[in-house]
């Protein structure tokens, strides 16, 4: 695969915390705060962009979206309204909240996230939930 240059999809940027969830850039004041140059860290670009080509067997095949394993379980579950949610097993259990434009403060411990944003359409935001450690019944 070929990539135009270094770029970052809005759903990981988000997870550095480095990224201001308004404006969807980095953060200058935390940058500053941390010793991070800005020109060192990507370009943000949306979770449906064009990132690059495939090579080999593929070749030509536009990479055409990008998203956060678990910003892609919510859309893979068709969760796109308002109050909609979905819950992943694995090494964890992960619980994503379509909070739609608005970004949600929660009163709870939950982290308020980018969920997607598709194109020129507005951000999508989301709470999330997190468990570090699940086990299935035997």
């Amino acid at each position: 695969m070929t990539l135009g240059g270094a770029e970052c999809r809005f759903t990981n940027a988000s997870r550095t915390l480095l990224m201001n969830l308004s404006s969807l850039d980095w953060e200058a004041e935390i940058l500053e705060i941390m010793g991070i140059p800005r020109q060192m860290l990507p370009e943000i670009r949306p979770s449906s962009a064009i990132y690059g080509q495939a090579t080999g067997i593929l070749a030509g095949v536009p990479i055409a979206a990008d998203l956060g394993d678990q910003q892609a379980a919510l859309i893979g579950q068709t969760c796109f309204q308002v109050g909609e949610a979905k819950n992943t097993y694995g090494t964890g259990c992960f619980m994503l909240l379509n909070t739609g434009q608005q970004k949600v403060i929660s009163q709870h411990g939950l982290l308020t996230t980018v969920a997607y944003k598709l194109g020129d359409a507005p951000v999508v935001y989301a709470l999330e939930g997190s468990i570090a450690n699940t086990f299935g019944a035997p």
